[in-house]
C-alpha cells in the first residue's frame, strides 16, 4: 500500500499565497480624493486572522500522523479563509461611497489558497480511506 503525500505539497503551496495575500495589495480605491490601496497591514486584525490561517496550514503539514486532527486544523483554516473574504468584501466596501473599485491579484491569492487547501482536504480523506481499507483487508 502506498499512500500519496499530495496533501501536504497543497497545505505548502496555500499557505504560501496566504502568506503572499498579507503582503499585497487587493484592491484600489479610485475615489474624488485620490487613489488608496487597500493592504491587509492596514488593519491589524485582520492580518493576524490571515497569518493565523498561514500558521494552521504550515502546522497541518507536520499532523500527518493524526489524519483526524490534520482534516479538523484543514477544515478550520478554510472556514477562517472564507470569513476572511467576507471580512475583506466589508473592509472594501464599507465607507466608500461614490469611490470606484479595481480588484488587484490578492484576492486570487486568497481564493487560489482555498481551492489548495480543499484540494489537500480531499486527499486526506483518500489517505483514510487507503488505511481503513488496508486495515480490513488484514
Amino acid at each position: 500500500m502506498m499512500i500519496q503525500r499530495m496533501q501536504s505539497l497543497y497545505l505548502l503551496v496555500a499557505a504560501a499565497l496566504m502568506g503572499v495575500f498579507c503582503i499585497s495589495d487587493w484592491g484600489v480605491i479610485n475615489a474624488e480624493e485620490g487613489i488608496s490601496h487597500i493592504v491587509p497591514s492596514d488593519y491589524p486584525v485582520f492580518l493576524t486572522i490571515n497569518i493565523l490561517i498561514a500558521v494552521l496550514l504550515l502546522l497541518a503539514i507536520f499532523m500527518f500522523r493524526n489524519t483526524r486532527r490534520q482534516k479538523t486544523v484543514t477544515l478550520v483554516s478554510m472556514l477562517l479563509m472564507v470569513a476572511s473574504g467576507v471580512t475583506g468584501g466589508f473592509i472594501i466596501y464599507s465607507g466608500n461611497e461614490g469611490a470606484t473599485l479595481e480588484w488587484t491579484g490578492g484576492v486570487i491569492m486568497l481564493v487560489g489558497a482555498l481551492v489548495f487547501a480543499i484540494c489537500a482536504l480531499r486527499g486526506i480523506r483518500h489517505d483514510e480511506k487507503l488505511l481503513r481499507d488496508s486495515d480490513r483487508i488484514r
